[in-house]
């Protein structure tokens, strides 16, 4: 995987572990909770992915998106079936996990700089 950041100026939102289409898809489907840690770093993100990517073989990229509300941080880590499309035309997506953190990992923060969205190919 090559590691592209993209700024799509909307901050991800806390959805929970589903195996069903979430927002990227537009499904808009059901959003239970999701897994609370004090600090998620780069290789909890990672793990998520490639045990997901074992049920989801149609996965081209995923996408990793985080969004401040108040002391904790919501990561999303959604599989899509491609990253060649435009923002407003995403294909398929799945969210496989979700997160609030307490704070990010220092790497996991670097990788997010400045962006909300962070797509893996």
């Amino acid at each position: 995987m090559i590691p592209t950041i993209t700024g799509s100026g909307q901050p991800g939102i806390l959805a929970g572990m589903a195996s069903g289409s979430d927002s990227v898809s537009g499904d808009g489907g059901a959003a239970p909770d999701g897994q609370s840690v004090e600090t998620l770093g780069i290789a909890d993100v990672v793990m998520t992915i490639l045990q997901a990517r074992k049920t989801m073989p149609w996965a081209t990229a995923a996408a990793v998106s985080r969004e401040s509300c108040g002391d904790v941080i919501h990561v999303r880590v959604s599989l899509l079936e491609s990253s060649e499309r435009p923002e407003d035309q995403p294909g398929r997506g799945d969210v496989v996990a979700a997160f609030t953190a307490r704070q990010l990992g220092a790497d996991l923060a670097a990788a997010f700089g400045q962006k909300d969205v962070i797509i893996l190919k």
